[in-house]
């Protein structure tokens, strides 16, 4: 099912606001994104000409004027061409900051106040503006000018250096991680902000950065590090327990990843395999023997799995309440019941071409739905005549900036 703008149960927390959105690429957007997903009206200034970069990315099928990068983060949203670095163009930008509740940029830190579009030229334009900065490293600090991508972030965050084992360290995380997280934290923020406004009428600034919200999101690596004293090290597919009952296991067709952390998890999975015996030796029978003993214990473990497939240990170990699933690709994970159940991904029509889409939806349910946008991503400037027609511009000075490249 798709979400539609009449559907009576949808909530849109968010309806009323808008948000001048002056990012681009991932972290930004999927910000953005987020929150119109909850009913904000979001305004998307892309680069005449050119847009919003994560446009040149793979093509989707029979679309080709979208990639496949940029519907991901901006569907729903409406684009207006305007080039900021021009006189005309920023003084439409502050126009249409003085309309918006919130504004949100990732330019590197300095750059919107060189443009004239800084918070407190903002707050300047809307005394109670909320005003969202991502970045790689932060507003302030020694690293704050530097630029920034993911799988920087990843590598100067450490966990570059704790994914794979020791002998195969350093590895990029596949996904960009930490700019979906960077995006979601600023989402996270800009509601907070949002809130504080309400409550005091006064404009309020959020800094986000992404390696901020990298070190955050390994809490407990950290802790294990800046409490505990413990240097942590890239285990592979051994779980970060360091349980012997957790990891990634062969079967007899395809990979198991299951967990046994907990003393019942390990009994249980224990009768699951056949191997209640073991319990009752001393080798095995507590946390602190299985782990005196961990290799001869996964070796057991290991020659028991190869008598099924990863599939059927899976739903078997379910049953008895053990954590455990079959090592898939993304295919076949989009390609389950249950992720369609759960309408992560939605589709939207394209309106020129009529063909459809799949766009990510909120990721989580509210009041049992599952939020998605209602709207097509926009085409390059799709929206420009319209929002300077509410600024009052004419259609000759549509055309006149247009022609100078303002628009």
């Amino acid at each position: 099912m798709t979400l539609t703008k009449n559907h009576p149960g949808k909530p849109a927390p968010l309806q009323g606001i808008r948000i001048l959105d002056l990012t681009t690429v991932l972290a930004g957007p999927y910000c953005t994104y987020q929150l119109g997903l909850l009913g904000a009206e979001v305004i998307k200034i892309e680069r005449p000409g050119q847009g919003d970069w994560a446009r040149n990315g793979s093509p989707i099928t029979n679309i080709p004027e979208f990639s496949a990068q940029f519907v991901a983060q901006n569907a729903g949203k409406k684009s207006i061409t305007l080039d900021l670095q021009s006189d005309q163009g920023r003084e439409i930008a502050l126009r249409l900051i003085e309309s918006s509740d919130i504004l949100v940029e990732n330019f590197s830190p300095g750059v919107a106040d060189r443009l004239g579009l800084g918070y407190e030229m903002a707050r300047g334009q809307r005394k109670d503006i909320v005003y969202c900065a991502l970045s790689g490293y932060g507003q302030d600090g020694p690293m704050s000018r530097r630029p920034a991508y993911d799988h920087v972030i990843q590598a100067i965050s450490g966990i570059t250096m704790l994914t794979g084992t020791r002998e195969s360290v350093p590895n990029r995380i596949g996904p960009p991680l930490f700019d979906y997280l960077a995006g979601m934290y600023g989402a996270f923020a800009v509601m907070a902000a949002l809130r504080e406004r309400d409550r005091t009428g006064q404009s309020q600034m959020v800094d986000v950065a992404m390696l901020d919200a990298a070190i955050v999101a390994m809490a407990s690596t950290v802790s294990t590090l800046v409490n505990g004293g413990i240097t942590p090290q890239p285990n592979g597919n051994t779980a970060a327990s360091g349980s012997p009952a957790s990891g990634i296991f062969e079967t007899r067709e395809g990979l198991l990843s299951m967990t046994g952390n907990q003393e019942q998890q390990v009994v249980r999975l224990c009768r699951v395999l056949g191997l209640e015996a073991l319990l009752d030796d001393d080798s095995f029978s507590t946390t602190a023997s299985r782990a005196a003993n961990a290799d001869a214990f996964r070796r057991l473990l290991a020659s028991a799995l190869l008598q099924r497939t990863a599939l059927e240990w899976e739903e078997l170990l379910a049953a008895a309440h053990v954590p455990a699933a079959k090592v898939r690709t993304v295919m076949e994970t989009m390609n389950e019941a249950h992720v369609a159940h759960r309408e992560v991904q939605q589709q939207v029509q394209d309106p020129v071409t009529g063909h459809s889409m799949s766009v990510p939806s909120i990721g989580f349910k509210w009041n049992q739905l599952a939020l998605g946008p209602d709207e097509a991503p926009p085409r390059l400037g799709q929206h420009t005549d319209q929002l300077l027609a509410a600024l009052g511009l004419s259609a000759t000075d549509i055309g006149q900036l247009r022609s100078a490249n303002v628009i």
